[in-house]
């Protein structure tokens, strides 16, 4: 294929879309259409930002679980080296 006809034929896509747009706009559809486009995103931002929300919440939660499971873990490790010292002390016999 040569160049020639590829950009003929590219022109030709480009002004056949021109006219259906052209037609649809006198018409209204594109109004509708738009309309409609403009509404879809507008949910899908909402849901996207109540997902986001959600997600920072129990993401919160499972830090603040974590938090809480680690000073437990710690408090038990501490009781237990304490009380290993008093079983490793030595004691004094008379």
């Amino acid at each position: 294929m040569s160049n020639k006809k590829l950009i003929i034929g590219v022109a030709a896509g480009v002004s056949a879309l021109a006219v259906v747009g052209i037609i649809l706009k006198r018409r209204g559809h594109l109004d509708g259409i738009i309309s409609k486009a403009e509404e879809l995103g507008s949910d899908l931002a909402d849901k996207y930002s109540t997902i986001k929300d959600s997600a920072r919440k129990k993401f919160d939660e499972v830090v603040e679980k974590g938090g809480e499971i680690a000073d437990k873990i710690s408090s038990h490790a501490d009781t237990a080296a304490a009380t290993a010292a008093k079983a490793t002390k030595p004691t004094a016999t008379a």
